[in-house]
């Protein structure tokens, strides 16, 4: 889809990294703009405030409301019989920040991301909150820049060890 709205300046370090990246993991995305958007947290953004930088945070609101609706439709059509407070319980066990950091941290997002000197010097490269964040900001990047379809088959492939845990 490309519809990245996101062009920053990156170093070709930090553009050649993120490349490596998405190389590695065989992430669906075209450019890196958005990944590096993704990788940005809030403190870095605003220690850098004589910069155009954008925040994950938007992405991650975005990539929240993805999760959410695939695995809502993935629980609602592997478990026709139950009732809405079932489902509501599975999907919070699935989709927990533990359970997105843990996605996140097996690609090792904390090495990719941008933080202010406070949070880097306060273990934030390896915080839950930080990576489950990420985690969707990286959701919400591919969703952007490709589709739900693809969206939904990185979500439930990232997830599935979580998803598996739920019994019928």
């Amino acid at each position: 889809m490309g519809r990245s709205t996101h062009k920053t300046q990156l170093t070709q370090a930090r553009e050649d990294s993120l490349h490596e990246l998405v190389a590695r993991l065989d992430l669906p995305l075209e450019g890196v703009d958005l990944l590096n958007v993704a990788f940005t947290h809030t403190s870095y953004a605003n220690e850098h405030k004589n910069e155009v930088i954008h925040d994950n945070e938007r992405l991650e609101f975005l990539g929240d409301a993805v999760l959410d609706l695939v695995v809502d439709e993935y629980l609602f059509l592997r478990f026709p019989s139950w009732p809405e407070g079932e489902l509501t319980r599975a999907k919070a066990s699935a989709v927990c920040k533990p359970a997105c950091a843990e996605c996140a941290a097996k690609f090792q997002v904390g090495k990719y991301m941008r933080l202010g000197k406070g949070e880097e010097l306060s273990g934030g490269r390896t915080r839950i909150s930080i990576l489950g964040d990420a985690f969707e900001a990286v959701i919400g990047a591919i969703y952007l820049d490709n589709n739900y379809e693809v969206a939904a088959r990185f979500i439930l492939g990232h997830l599935k060890k979580f998803l598996d845990l739920i019994d019928q």
